[in-house]
């Protein structure tokens, strides 16, 4: 009998048509100023209800109490609106026993397709695509709810997220930063962190030597540490302070709830995660109506910001929105180019 053939009609997508960006060229192409811009256009557009963004699933190969050491798998799939038309998948492994084989922690890739005919169109690697948009977060919510006085940052964590977060801090003109001081447990990484950041600016680059000290006095505290628990307590914060928890477990849920103001990316999104924010909704010491806004409301204009010296405290999941529309911004810049990139 003779083989069935595939039907010669059925048009086939040419594989060099699908660009590979590699995590150098997505590095130097996903500046500060196009996440910054991005994720606040992706923030917008998510006010608005232009976009679709399911639930995220995880794949455990070692099941929840071995992910320490075994990992994880996440898939962020999501569609963005409006003018940025973008379509796609990230898929981030993080693995946080490789921080002590000399591997990130975190990893992935981004894959991007034709939001009119599905075809896809680029593989991204994100390493930096990630970390750069979770520090535009953080600036966003510091331009928008921070007190309008000089900022004294707080920074719990001394990995790729911390040290984009600090960058992104220090290049605004517009923001007025006297002091970063940094904790991390591993004394030596904060040290680290602060030494390659110093020579580039006249802002005051500290570490503190417990988690008390690092807080204590600032007006702007970021979280941006792995694995961490509960540690954080309300008595070591004091005026009107921002809180952006970057990581989501490092504060008692009496900080959170001591919040004036409580602010979410997307509450779906927050409360399906055995984080803080969704066990003290799941255990009804939260409800959907104690949180004041989603930061797109915020930034589209939709909800007032800080008013007054307000306590704000801010727990952003991290939307697959923000890391699609950054990595079709550097797409974008990579098809429009001359030299374009490496081809599969």
């Amino acid at each position: 009998m003779r083989a069935i053939s595939s039907d010669p009609a059925t048009p086939r997508l040419p594989e060099s048509n699908i660009l590979w960006i590699s995590e150098n060229r997505a590095a130097n192409l996903a500046t500060m100023s196009l996440a910054y811009e991005t994720t606040l256009a992706a923030l917008k557009l998510h006010a608005k209800g232009d976009f679709d963004q399911p639930l995220k699933p995880y794949v455990r190969p070692g099941g929840r109490a071995n992910e320490h050491e075994r990992g994880r798998l996440l898939s962020m799939p999501a569609f963005l609106g409006g003018d940025h038309k973008a379509l796609g998948v990230k898929l981030m492994a993080g693995f946080p026993v490789n921080i002590d084989k000399g591997l990130p922690r975190a990893s992935g890739l981004i894959a991007l397709f034709d939001p009119v005919t599905g075809v896809p169109i680029a593989i991204l690697a994100c390493q930096t695509i990630s970390a750069r948009r979770t520090a535009a977060v953080a600036s966003i919510c510091v331009d928008y709810l921070a007190a309008k006085e000089p900022l004294r940052v707080a920074i719990l964590g001394a990995g790729p997220v911390a040290h984009e977060t600090i960058i992104s801090l220090l290049l605004s003109k517009q923001r007025q930063v006297d002091s970063v001081s940094i904790y991390d447990p591993r004394s030596d990484r904060a040290e680290a962190l602060a030494q390659r950041i110093t020579p580039y600016t006249e802002t005051l680059i500290t570490t503190a030597a417990s988690a008390r000290s690092c807080v204590s006095g600032a007006n702007v505290i970021i979280a941006a540490t792995t694995g961490a628990k509960g540690y954080i307590q309300l008595d070591w914060l004091s005026g009107p302070w921002l809180v952006v928890a970057l990581s989501h477990d490092d504060f008692l849920q009496e900080v959170m709830l001591s919040a004036d103001k409580l602010i979410v990316d997307d509450f779906d999104q927050c409360n399906r995660e055995e984080m803080l924010f969704g066990h003290l909704v799941q255990s009804g010491a939260l409800a959907r109506t104690d949180v004041y806004a989603e930061l797109g409301e915020i930034v589209s204009g939709m909800k007032a910001g800080r008013e007054a010296r307000e306590r704000v405290f801010v727990n952003p999941m991290g939307m697959a929105i923000e890391d699609i529309a950054l990595a079709n911004g550097v797409y974008r810049i990579v098809k429009d180019s001359d030299t374009g990139a490496d081809q599969i």
